[in-house]
């Protein structure tokens, strides 16, 4: 994938040190050897825990997991992707960025020229609705004053052939950067034939955490949609920006922007699904509320909402729709590392309507009140299923204990206990012994989940390759989830790169259990099959996961897996990889030893007699072979 060269990034690190770039964010930076560390500030960190490594340019938090380079470092604490990262950096640095396509040039509008004509279409959409007095009337029939029609920047695109076009092309923007920006759709049936995706909508802005313009919602009046359906026509109630370069809806929080400080302050923030419903906790005083944009709660909402709060309050209407959307969103909050509480209004209440009419203090008592996800899918299956009915009670337990293994094992402190307390709480209200609903929890834990067992592959367009890494993955790997003897290999890697010269030959990128180890190691062999030095600089080059940058920070250090007695030191790396080698070896041979066990147990002497002895006599060949075994010699 063609990219910055690897001396441009090198020019940055090396003109800007990690330990000057973290004091400069107001982070006390404290000397602790030949390293320094500072308060962590991606968690709430009361005791220094980001180790700081002007050696290797690096940084690691040994309590969340956070690390990488400068680069990570900028792009985390600003929330920013990798270019605008980069673009920050080298400004300071004072470096000149090449283009990573060799000259050729970028392919259509940048996302710079995108988000300058999103902020020029926001105000001429502000403009507009200030001069539609149909549209104002709207906006205060949901009870919206005009300090949140200012706050958020609404506005109306007016039902009118052309309208938005005409007025760019005045003020001098093309058709292709407004079709770029998903503000006008090109036909696929009719050529040159184009139409304004918003009429007769009312506009709400959605912008990114800097306030950069990145797309609109658009919510249709009722009066357009009256007279379409007089037309014997149909249009959605609610449109969003189709996705851009700059605007991707799994991505972006609505108001995140605005409730940003006001989540960090508070430790918590809510989540609601509508835009007028956002609009109506920050009018009546909750300022720390976003909302999802029509579209399923994912992964990167996930990485968006930590990056706001520790807690995420999840917001349901009380129908049958508000319901499902809770159901859905429990199970997959579960399976990431977040603190999250359920809410569903009583029936018949969205949270405008509530918030409006009641005012922030009791939408907080209600918060206040919400549940765990445990606790909640307790109370969901007493009301999805007939408990006094045996086979409904075997379904509740399935539907409770499915979701309850989905619960990443370790991640937080107490969730043992939390689990423990719902199957007996199960336990109780199933009339359930709870050693049978313990058992098949563990069974169901057991079962192989694709979703943690491989990370997807990112798709970037042809306008993100070379100016992009993949979207990352924001959760932290675990040094206890990895095996210890692979682990250890990968740390002598990276901290004495001539170790590569020994091993390439001699250890397959198979061999290693863990998939972000082998994806450091194939790196480092990439390097060295390259003629590269596999230095940490070059090798996380090569990563593409911010996780994985992050696991190989954390490995620059050895590992001490127990403390040494006083005036002993750490054997030379040279006899621990000797030693890693050996237990490899081991561990190969047990591999195949039990898997030939288990062939021999699967086959039926009686009715395959050759293939049970030709397995019979591999098994006991292999058991004389034992790695490290010592052999005698005839003298």
């Amino acid at each position: 994938m063609p990219r910055h060269s690897e001396a441009t990034l090198a020019a940055i690190k090396q003109a800007i040190g990690i330990v000057e770039l973290v004091a400069g964010y107001n982070l006390p930076v404290i000397r602790a050897g030949s390293k320094f560390k500072a308060l962590c500030p991606f968690h709430d960190d009361h005791n220094p825990s980001l180790e700081l490594n002007p050696d290797r340019q690096s940084f690691k938090c040994w309590s969340c997991g956070a690390g990488g380079d400068v680069f990570d470092f900028v792009k985390d604490y600003e929330r920013v992707d990798f270019p605008e990262a980069l673009r920050m950096l080298a400004e300071r640095a004072g470096v000149a960025l090449e283009n990573p396509s060799g000259g050729a040039g970028t392919r259509g509008p940048s996302k710079s020229d995108l988000a300058a004509v999103n902020s020029w279409a926001e105000g001429v959409f502000a403009e507009a609705l200030g001069r539609t007095p149909e549209a104002l009337a709207y906006v205060s029939e949901r009870g919206l004053n005009q300090e949140s029609i200012e706050r958020f920047r609404l506005g109306y695109a007016p039902d009118t052939r052309d309208w938005l076009s005409s007025r760019a092309r005045r003020d001098g923007f093309s058709s292709e950067l407004l079709e770029r920006a998903g503000l006008v759709v090109v036909s696929k049936e009719f050529s040159g034939s184009s139409h304004e995706r918003f009429r007769g909508r009312l506009i709400f802005p959605i912008h990114d955490p800097r306030g950069r313009t990145l797309g609109f919602g658009g919510r249709i009046l009722p009066a357009a949609e009256r007279a379409l359906a007089a037309l014997g026509k149909g249009a959605a109630k609610y449109l969003n920006t189709a996705e851009t370069l700059l605007f991707q809806k799994r991505k972006v929080l609505f108001a995140a922007d605005l409730a940003r400080a006001a989540a960090r302050e508070a430790g918590w923030v809510v989540v609601v699904e509508g835009y007028t419903d956002v609009i109506a906790a920050h009018q009546v005083g909750l300022k720390n509320v976003v909302g999802t944009l029509g579209t399923a709660l994912g992964d990167d909402h996930v990485v968006a909402l930590r990056g706001l709060a520790d807690r995420v309050v999840l917001v349901f209407d009380g129908d049958d729709a508000g319901q499902s959307a809770a159901d859905r969103a429990l199970e997959f909050f579960l399976g990431h590392e977040v603190d999250v509480r359920v809410l569903t209004l009583p029936s018949g209440l969205d949270p405008c309507d509530f918030l409006l009419k009641e005012g922030a203090e009791p939408f907080r008592h209600l918060v206040d009140r919400a549940v765990d996800p445990l606790a909640y899918a307790i109370e969901r299956a007493a009301t999805r299923f007939d408990l006094n009915s045996l086979e409904d009670s075997r379904r509740a337990s399935e539907w409770v204990l499915t979701i309850l293994s989905r619960v990443p094992t370790g991640i937080r402190v107490g969730l043992d206990v939390k689990v423990a307390k719902a199957l007996d709480t199960l336990s109780q209200k199933l009339r359930v012994p709870f050693e049978t609903l313990e058992r098949r929890f563990k069974q169901l834990q057991r079962r192989p989940s694709s979703k943690t067992m491989e990370r997807p592959t990112p798709v970037l367009s042809d306008a993100q390759i070379g100016t992009e890494r993949p979207a990352e993955s924001a959760a932290p790997i675990r040094l206890a989830d990895l095996d210890v003897s692979d682990l250890e290999l990968v740390e002598i890697v990276l901290n004495h790169p001539v170790a590569v010269v020994r091993l390439s030959t001699r250890v397959p990128v198979a061999a290693i259990r863990d998939a972000p180890l082998r994806a450091i190691l194939q790196a480092c062999y990439d390097l060295h099959a390259e003629g590269l030095p596999t230095t940490f600089e070059h090798v996380t080059s090569r990563l593409d996961d911010a996780a994985l940058r992050a696991l190989a920070a954390g490995l620059l250090l050895p590992i001490e897996r127990a403390p040494l007695s006083r005036g002993a030191a750490p054997a030379p790396w040279e006899e621990r990889l000797a030693g890693i080698l050996s237990r490899q070896a081991l561990r190969e041979w047990e591999d195949r030893l039990r898997d030939l066990k288990g062939a021999l147990d699967e086959t039926n002497e009686a009715m395959n007699p050759e293939e049970y002895r030709s397995l019979q006599i591999e098994y006991r060949r292999l058991l004389t072979q034992r790695p490290g075994k010592k052999t005698k010699h005839a003298s």
